[in-house]
């Protein structure tokens, strides 16, 4: 445990820079990804280049969390932190879509050991007392870096090459690592473990063959032919295994037994939700933007801002408040104003302009940022130090799960609403690109924009559904203060000042 002073403080500013790193990813990536595929072709694989990230990150989530606890926190996320770069600096250098799929799912290996140890590691050094507050302080970070990043990806798009978005990580994630390596002093960890390998693989298998059916089964046999259904049913049969293997291994990737907390169980389903509404935002609103209304790389990136501007408003009100409040009143009213904003969103259309769209991302953002800082430090809190690495990534596992699932589902209804109403005749990754978009005849131009504007409001319809479904869940929440529901070891804790 690292005392408040100046080591403190460095170690807190490196993992800020790992936040920064993130929300680079997440912002600036997102907002080049329609020029990308303008360039690379593809539009069909468009869903393959955020799912195969996610997916990537996702199925990992649990395993770095074990390993953050068996080996210490600072090696496990070096290696997280240097994988992600290693597939940042690929990716930049793709001439196909497979190649930037390849190297996206690279870059996501990494991916799923950044975030996880971070929060793990604001959980290791501050008292329950203090990280609201600090929860905060990232909010804020994730505002700074995410407002900077559309405009940022959006101008170095248009103005050099999207190639130069992926390597603008790379400072920021070396800065990162040499900073923790420096400051960060551990305990030394325990070395006895018996890692879930079978766990991990199975459930990797299961999900991309989840992902397979929904991208590539619906698009070549439908969605009810006997080869999709097969596919799923696989995919059933996968995680059937893996929940099995998970209650057998002697130290399970994704302990089942934590889920008997009525707080995890309530936050996991809860992070699931938000982690779709977030990602099917980054993925489909940067493509609203330059296909329906026509924007540019820097248009698309000006619409992602007001739900980088709200998120941290909402995220650190909650966390200022939350220890006299409780997590069940936050968590409420974040579902109930995404509903709102998904419902503003699936309005939008041709004529609506850049401002309906940006007012509605801003209600987005505030509700994601009420429901984000509750599920996150309810579970952190739950739980004792020893499981507190597997407890934090089990919130990413379930936030990024959420994601790719719906991505690629959502891919696909968009993918078969675009070939039901266009054919083969046109390709739509005309309507992404800003130059080519006037050598289209007019009438073929209405036509296309007509057909993805159609589509997307369906993909912003069910994003409001699940926002519903998100207040059910967050009405489950029980009722209490942080401090009731915290676990004995951190009730416990004296509180400190803060760094």
């Amino acid at each position: 445990m690292l005392e408040p002073g100046l080591e403190r403080k460095l170690v807190t500013t490196a993992l800020v820079l790992g936040m920064f790193l993130a929300a680079l990813e997440a912002t600036a990536v997102g907002t080049a990804m329609p020029t990308v595929v303008a360039e690379l072709g593809g539009m069909s694989r468009y869903s393959w280049v955020f799912s195969a990230y996610l997916l990537a990150s996702t199925t990992t989530v649990p395993l770095y969390g074990k390993l953050a606890d068996l080996y210490g926190r600072r090696r496990i996320y070096t290696v997280g932190v240097s994988l992600f770069l290693l597939g940042a600096a690929l990716s930049g250098t793709a001439t196909s879509p497979g190649q930037l799929i390849a190297y996206r799912a690279l870059q996501g290996l990494g991916a799923g050991g950044v975030m996880p140890v971070s929060t793990t590691l604001i959980a290791d050094i501050y008292t329950l007392q203090e990280r609201g507050r600090m929860q905060g302080l990232f909010s804020g970070v994730w505002a700074v870096s995410s407002l900077v990043g559309p405009a940022v990806g959006g101008l170095i798009t248009d103005l050099l090459s999207w190639r130069w978005v992926f390597y603008i990580n790379i400072p920021f994630g070396l800065a990162s690592v040499v900073m923790l390596r420096l400051f960060l002093r551990e305990e030394a960890a325990r070395h006895e473990h018996r890692l879930d390998i079978v766990g991990t693989l199975s459930l990797t298998l299961a999900i991309a063959v989840l992902l397979l059916a929904l991208l590539e089964g619906t698009e070549l046999w439908g969605w009810l032919d006997a080869r999709t259904l097969g596919m799923v049913a696989l995919a059933g049969i996968g995680l059937m295994f893996f929940l099995w293997q998970e209650r057998r291994a002697p130290e399970p990737m994704l302990p089942l037994d934590l889920f008997r907390n009525p707080v995890i169980a309530v936050s996991s389903l809860g992070s699931v939700i938000l982690g779709t509404i977030l990602f099917c935002a980054a993925a489909f609103v940067p493509m609203f933007t330059q296909g329906v209304l026509g924007g540019t790389a820097i248009d698309a990136g000006m619409t992602l801002a007001p739900m980088s501007i709200g998120w941290p408003i909402a995220s650190t009100t909650a966390g200022w408040l939350l220890i006299r409040f409780g997590y069940r009143p936050f968590s409420i009213a974040g579902a109930a104003i995404g509903v709102l904003g998904c419902l503003l969103l699936s309005a939008a259309n041709p004529t609506s302009g850049r401002g309906a769209v940006m007012l509605a991302m801003l209600f987005v953002g505030l509700g994601l940022g009420f429901m984000s800082t509750p599920y996150l430090l309810a579970v952190q809190n739950a739980v004792p130090k020893a499981q507190r690495g597997v407890a934090t990534s089990s919130v990413q596992f379930f936030r990024t799960i959420g994601g790719a699932i719906a991505v690629a589902t959502l891919g696909a209804v968009l993918n078969a609403h675009l070939a039901a109403r266009l054919g083969s005749g046109i390709d739509a990754n005309l309507a992404l690109n800003p130059d080519l978009r006037t050598q289209i005849p007019p009438e073929v131009l209405r036509n296309l924009v007509s057909a993805l504007d159609g589509g997307l409001t369906t993909v912003y319809l069910a994003m409001a559904a699940m926002a519903f479904l998100a207040l059910f869940v967050a009405w489950a929440f029980p009722k209490g203060t942080a401090e009731f529901h915290a676990h004995a070891e951190a009730k416990i804790r004296p509180a400190r000042p803060s760094a």
